[in-house]
């Protein structure tokens, strides 16, 4: 069974012992998959006789509505990067060891990730710059511009987060 699938019907469940319907059918009968069934074709807008049967965007709004009526986070789909080099530089750039053959700017997703990670640990931009430009800074140059730069400021903010935690 698809990953996506098993989300899916944990989470009806949940939604189903919080909501219960009107029939108070007992759960795993014939009628109960009816009333799924019936459900889901109501929410994607078209009749399905099978969960399997749904399509991957289909059973990602399912979840994401199951997950509103059950008050969950919500998280936003994660982009992949364009292309293989891009994807490589990303999980490579800044290791010791791994020399570059491209230099790779700083890109919004990874501004986006480092703003996360100093709100986990509940710094300023102000307080990520007087620590760039301290002697345990990750970065030798005292600032972010390239993407290795970037990843080892990254994993300390990381072990930072985790070591608070």
């Amino acid at each position: 069974m698809k990953p996506q699938l098993l989300v899916l019907f944990s989470l009806y469940r949940k939604y189903i012992a919080l909501f219960p319907p009107a029939s108070n059918v007992p759960a795993g009968s014939s009628e109960a998959r009816s009333e799924r069934l019936a459900w889901a074709s109501q929410n994607i807008g078209r009749t399905v006789s099978s969960f399997n049967e749904l399509r991957a965007s289909e059973a990602g709004r399912l979840i994401k509505l199951l997950k509103r009526a059950l008050g969950q986070e919500i998280l936003a789909s994660r982009r992949r990067p364009l292309d293989r080099e891009t994807a490589l530089a990303y999980g490579t750039a800044g290791r010791r060891g791994c020399e570059e053959k491209q230099i790779h700017l700083v890109a919004d997703e990874t501004w986006k990730l480092i703003d996360l990670l100093l709100e986990k640990l509940g710094w300023t931009r102000d307080r990520l710059d007087r620590f760039l430009r301290s002697s345990k800074s990750p970065v030798p140059s005292g600032s972010i511009r390239t993407l290795s730069e970037a990843n080892r400021v990254i994993w300390a903010l990381k072990g930072m987060a985790r070591r608070a935690a």
